[in-house]
């Protein structure tokens, strides 16, 4: 289970000051570190120079000596006297040499003088053996072009710095050979004195010379003979500067540590009381999010969240799961009529019925502006969905109270129900509850509707000729005719429509009312309109006599962009919005009469003349006529065809034309088959009429032939 959002965050929180309390500690370990290592180095360092110095000194006495041109005749004669008042003149100084010993090939003769004895010679100071080492290591020096070499040696249990060179004159030095050659050797005791002297050159505490059981160790100083071997070492307690240093810093550091878990304390805990309020904001926002505002029922993603609960998906599959669609059928009246406040009250009032009306188990969601849905789970949903849509359909009958004013609502509706021996989805569910909704808006029924295979089959071939018309708006097999308008005192065509036609490869022709309620159900109709208008400045870009009419659609009025998209077009193709006169049906005021009005406005404000159509079929009102600039009015064609039947259908067109002279419209008579219906409508003053008596849709090549005959017979 995943942990709350507070608990993660603490756990985070938790873990970084964790790691940053470990990186420090290993931060600071690495620092002292560092610092002894480094004091440890120096110090060896330091060491190895002071006994470097040591050498380097006793090598100067090596060289005077040795390369003093009257030393070698001196040996030689075996003048001890004058060698000895020479030789041991250096040990009355303190820093200088211990002993110093001049001796012969094969070591025959050997004089050597000591720091303790003074001038007293010592014929055998030095052993034979401890002799030949030094030659040895002489004989190696020379290799390396070297003429003194230094190196240590165990003399007697006491370790010594010897330095041997040949002894001769200096320019000579090179031609001389260690083993056929007298030597001289300079050497420097290693003991106390000598030891307490590094320590005070180089304040480096409690060195120790070590003799016996030599192994490798880490930061000692080995002192090595001619052959490289170790025969002593310096070790040493070397000096810790990091452990002095954290031992300084410990307080401001211990109080580092205890601001920061202070800090970290106080941090954390206000996270977590962010960490609740961001949780619980965000719940909010979660439970906002799928309810609606207005009536506090579901919303459509609450719906959607619902449906898709997996004790929701196992209901459907189980053949236990029911869905109910409503639409309110006289809502956008009372939102057009009443306004909007008028309209959230019956909205209001409707969510509170169904509230009241379903049992505690049903979810009931306002999935858009006027439609709700219900869902139903568990056994025999099917019979209780429909005694629900039916306590629905009851409810929904009585009279809204809004404002003052009681409307009359009610809704279409639509059930769907999964079974166990044919199991659907919710998705399946909700289309099928949406069609048979659609089927009873559409037949106007005041039960409600159950979905059968029918419905689909309908939906299926709607959503076949949609696919086709959507390729045939690619394979240009739509295409334009026209119609003409004529005045009817003259019979002179003064407008023409435009009317969209489709022929089909298989289907043939399809008729208008089959494609264009297909178009206006999907977003075909914006393509469509594009497609005719297009046409249309294609086919007048060069000259009009007359104004063009163009039919809009609801859907198309949706868009925020459209006059300017039509403005656009006809200035592409030279064309002044004068030319186009746009005819829109009173469905396009009722579905939303503020945004009609709106675009209506812009498009009058282009320049574009805009015309009522189907007048008269009971959805506009006469306050609608006063609110749009409205240049001329087509009565539908239904009252035409009614004339010569009754007194009823005249007296209902002259109403109307009495109405066209009162609102100063211009009145057209669409539907004119017959010269006695436009001798009647003359009389009665109508201005312009349309119909198959003055001819029928013409293509743009038929009618500017048609035109052209019209003016020959006139001239």
């Amino acid at each position: 289970m995943r942990k709350p959002l507070e608990k993660r965050l603490a756990l985070y929180l938790s873990a970084a000051a964790i790691l940053s309390l470990i990186a420090s500690v290993l931060t600071i370990y690495f620092f002292v570190g560092t610092l002894n290592r480094n004091a440890a180095e120096t110090d060896r360092r330091l060491i190895t120079a002071g006994i470097e110095a040591a050498a380097r000194q006793n090598e100067i006495w090596a060289a005077d000596y040795g390369w003093w041109d009257e030393a070698l005749l001196l040996f030689n004669a075996g003048s001890t006297e004058i060698l000895s008042s020479a030789m041991a003149s250096p040990f009355e100084d303190h820093s200088a040499f211990d002993l110093i010993s001049l001796s012969e090939p094969g070591n025959d003769r050997s004089f050597g003088w000591r720091r303790d004895t003074g001038q007293k010679v010592h014929h055998s100071l030095l052993s034979a053996e401890t002799l030949d080492s030094l030659r040895a290591g002489l004989q190696a020096g020379r290799e390396r072009s070297e003429f003194i070499v230094s190196q240590f040696v165990d003399l007697d249990g006491q370790l010594y710095l010897f330095s041997v060179s040949t002894l001769g004159e200096s320019d000579a030095r090179g031609e001389l050979d260690p083993q056929t050659a007298p030597i001289i050797v300079v050497g420097t005791r290693i003991d106390k004195e000598f030891v307490s002297a590094l320590e005070q050159n180089f304040l480096i505490h409690d060195i120790r010379l070590v003799e016996e059981e030599l192994r490798p160790v880490a930061g000692a100083v080995p002192l090595n003979n001619h052959l490289g071997e170790a025969v002593g070492e310096f070790v040493w307690t070397p000096s810790k500067p990091g452990i002095e240093t954290l031992r300084v810093a410990m307080v401001p550091i211990v109080g580092y540590i205890l601001v920061f878990m202070l800090a970290f304390h106080v941090m954390r805990r206000r996270v977590r009381r962010m960490a609740r309020r961001s949780e619980a904001n965000e719940r909010r926002a979660r439970r906002a999010a799928a309810r609606d505002a207005l009536t506090g029922l579901s919303n459509r993603q609450g719906f959607n969240q619902y449906i898709a609960r997996p004790a929701s998906r196992s209901a459907a599959q189980s053949g236990e799961a029911a869905v109910i669609y409503v639409d309110l059928n006289g809502f956008k009246a009372v939102n057009d009529k009443a306004g909007h406040q008028a309209g959230d009250i019956v909205l209001k009032t409707v969510a509170n019925r169904f509230r009241k009306s379903m049992p505690a188990h049903v979810h009931i969601a306002r999935i858009g502006g006027d439609e709700f849905a219900c869902v139903v789970l568990g056994k025999d949903a099917s019979e209780r969905a429909l005694e629900l849509a039916r306590t629905i359909s009851e409810f929904l009958a009585e009279p809204v109270e809004a404002q003052g004013r009681n409307y009359d609502i009610g809704g279409a509706i639509g059930v769907s129900w999964s079974t166990l021996e044919q199991p659907r989805a919710f998705k399946e569910l909700v289309e099928e509850a949406d069609m048979a909704m659609y089927r009873a808006k559409a037949e106007q029924l005041d039960q409600p509707l159950t979905y059968d295979c029918s419905l689909g089959i309908e939906h299926n071939r709607r959503r076949d000729l949609e696919a086709d018309m959507e390729a045939g708006l690619e394979r240009n097999e739509f295409y334009v005719v026209y119609q003409p308008i004529v005045d009817a005192n003259d019979g002179t065509i003064r407008s023409v429509e435009a009317l969209a036609r489709w022929e089909h490869p298989t289907r043939g022709a399809v008729p208008p009312d089959v494609f264009i309620p297909i178009a206006e159900r999907s977003k075909l109709i914006q393509k469509l309109g594009d497609f005719v208008l297009d046409t249309v400045c294609q086919d007048f870009a060069a000259c009009s006599e007359h104004t063009v009419s163009i039919n809009l659609s609801p859907a198309q009025l949706n868009s925020a962009d459209v006059c300017e998209r039509y403005v656009a077009k006809l200035e592409a193709a030279g064309l002044s919005p004068e030319l186009i006169e746009i005819e829109l049906t009173e469905a396009v005021l009722v579905d939303d009469f503020e945004r009609a009005r709106e675009r209506l406005l812009q498009f009058a404000a282009a320049g574009f003349r805009l015309n009522l159509d189907d007048f008269g079929t009971g959805f506009a009102g006469m306050g609608y006529l006063h609110q749009v600039p409205f240049n001329k009015i087509k009565i539908d064609k239904s009252f035409v065809r009614s004339i010569g039947k009754g007194d009823g259908s005249n007296k209902m067109l002259q109403a109307m034309s009495l109405l066209g002279d009162a609102l100063q419209k211009d009145l057209v008579a669409e539907g004119v088959e017959t010269e006695g219906q436009a001798s009647l409508l003359r009389l009665l003053g109508f201005r312009y009429l349309q119909g198959w008596h003055f001819g029928r849709p013409l293509t743009a090549s038929a009618l500017r032939q048609h035109l052209r005959d019209h003016k020959r017979q006139a001239g």
